[in-house]
């Protein structure tokens, strides 16, 4: 768990990532309600958010991850920690004509809007639906009937050690507004979604504009407002609103924070509410659901940072006492569990090879990676010889790298990049620039190659020579996958305070160049980029 500090225990660091100092996060949530944040970080990218983790976890910072907050309730208490918005990663693309990859920041306006243009429905209720796809899919959202699981695929998160993993569905959406996500210490960084549906983009545009109007015809945006404040209970009966309009709160007030007029179970800012206004008025709702209707209903709402333990308890909300307070606890605090014991293999990376340009159609769709560790540090140690980490990648058809080279396989191939080759790169875990590069095609061809800046080989290794890796390296090929086993010895000077920094990469010819985790740098593709791989923390 990373537990807040007293402000005078607040180290200050030299931020090893851009970010903005004393944000108030008023401007930051919907409600517009909170105190301000000691930092407020805005990455990029899957590797600029996985270093801001590890850099949090390594000084035991607290963290929220507020996506645009367009869910969540900031305590009125200023916060010691950093806060993550992950809206600067907003890219999304068409993999095949019927999957579309988006980036965890992507608008769920924005999907609806790319889903008309393409002609392809089942995502017209995304449309003026408040918030980002990544909290969507961490919440499993819903509206009008439908809800984000009928229409994912697959999920990619991000954890406070850097591991970067692929999620199937059916491991992530346990039910009605529930994931698994919700009680991990992962973060949504993107979604394959899926719409094989096509229907004509003017009757999409028409529906989208009927689930608009009911938006404004509900009033969800007179006042700042995070939407449904409960969810429904499907044992009652009835919609939480109804329940709330039968017991009279319709317009029922608490300071600043007021029960809409028009839908009872929405919650508005109506000048100057603060967070304990809020959380008294959902309480009393709460409180009355239970006592009066028999319905126990729970907050939809998330709540996010220091908060008095009553009003938290009342509210059904999980919450950790603040030791230097006495009746103050913290809630939606991103943390991680540390004094679990870990399994191996051990995923580092897992997921699947994506555009490097973030090109429409582009890339080869079914070309997947995982990087694994296959001992811990303190076994590896006393067996450095042996496999330390294993890379595979899988075609699921067969034919993504069709120029492959004369060569028999297993062969020590020089100019491999000539055909179609998956790639690994592993860099120095601290500041520095070296780094190894490993490329391998589907027969077993392969070439291995280390650096101490890009593209500038280190000593020893300008001529390239299969007798420098012969023992610290195995190939494999089979219909599973290809790829390498790789000695702690051949990794052990990468790694730094338990880290290296990992990327995948593919070429599988005709100019089409994939990257996993995926990174946006315009211009031509170049994969010798170590400031951009991702930091990896081994255990």
């Amino acid at each position: 768990m990373l537990f807040p500090t007293t402000t005078n225990e607040m180290p200050e660091p030299i931020l090893p990532f851009p970010c903005e100092e004393n944000v108030p996060l008023s401007v930051v949530g919907y409600y517009a309600i909170g105190g301000r944040a000691r930092w407020f970080a805005r990455p990029r990218s899957v590797s600029e958010l996985a270093g801001v983790l590890d850099w949090c976890r390594g000084v035991r910072l607290p963290v929220i991850v507020a996506g645009k907050g367009s869910n969540m309730l900031f305590s009125d208490e200023d916060f010691p920690g950093v806060v993550i918005f992950t809206g600067g990663m907003n890219r999304m693309f068409w993999v095949s004509e019927h999957e579309l990859f988006c980036e965890a920041g992507v608008e769920n306006t924005d999907v609806a809007i790319a889903l008309q243009k393409a002609g392809r429905s089942g995502g017209e209720w995304l449309y003026r639906l408040p918030g980002m796809i990544g909290a969507t899919v961490r919440m499993n959202g819903r509206c009008y009937g439908e809800e984000i699981s009928a229409v994912t695929m697959g999920i990619v998160t991000a954890g406070l050690d850097g591991t970067i993993r692929w999620h199937r569905k059916e491991e992530v959406f346990l039910g009605y507004k529930q994931t698994s996500l919700m009680q991990s210490p992962e973060i949504v960084v993107g979604a394959l979604l899926e719409f094989p549906e096509s229907m004509d983009p003017e009757a999409i545009g028409q529906k989208m504009q009927e689930y608009g109007n009911d938006r404004d015809a509900k009033h969800q945006f007179d006042f700042p407002c995070c939407g449904s404040t409960f969810k429904n209970s499907y044992e009652v009966g009835r919609p939480s609103g109804q329940i709330f309009d039968s017991l009279g709160f319709r317009g029922r007030r608490e300071g600043g924070a007021q029960v809409s007029d028009h839908h009872a179970n929405f919650i508005f800012n109506i000048g100057g509410a603060t967070a304990v206004d809020v959380l008294k008025l959902a309480g009393a709702m709460r409180t009355a659901a239970r006592e009066q209707a028999g319905a126990d209903l729970e907050l939809e709402l998330q709540c996010a940072g220091l908060f008095d333990a009553s009003l938290l308890e009342e509210c059904g909300i999980a919450s950790i006492p603040e030791p230097s307070r006495p009746g103050f606890a913290w809630a939606g605090l991103l943390h991680s569990h540390e004094d679990g014991k870990a399994s191996f293999p051990r995923i580092l990376l897992q997921g699947p090879m994506l555009d490097y340009s973030g090109d429409d159609l582009k890339f080869p769709d079914g070309i997947t990676v995982k990087v694994e560790q296959l001992a811990p540090l303190s076994e590896a140690h006393l067996d450095p010889g042996g496999p330390f980490i294993r890379w595979t990648t899988q075609d699921a058809s067969g034919k993504s790298f069709p120029q492959r080279p004369e060569a028999p396989g297993g062969s020590f191939v020089d100019n491999l990049w000539k055909y179609g080759v998956s790639e690994l790169f592993i860099g120095d875990g601290g500041s520095g620039t070296s780094y190894l590069e490993f490329e391998i095609t589907p027969d077993g061809q392969w070439v291995a190659l280390r650096f101490n800046a890009p593209r500038i080989r280190a000593s020893g290794h300008e001529m390239l020579s299969e007798s420098l890796w012969a023992e610290s390296l195995m190939m494999f090929t089979s219909s599973s996958g290809f790829g390498m086993e790789l000695s702690f010895a051949l990794l052990e000077p990468f790694i730094q305070d338990g880290r290296v920094k990992l990327q995948c990469c593919a070429s599988p010819g005709e100019q089409r160049y994939g990257l996993f985790p995926w990174w946006h740098a315009p211009g031509t593709p170049d994969f010798h980029q170590p400031a951009r791989f991702c930091p990896v923390r081994l255990v």
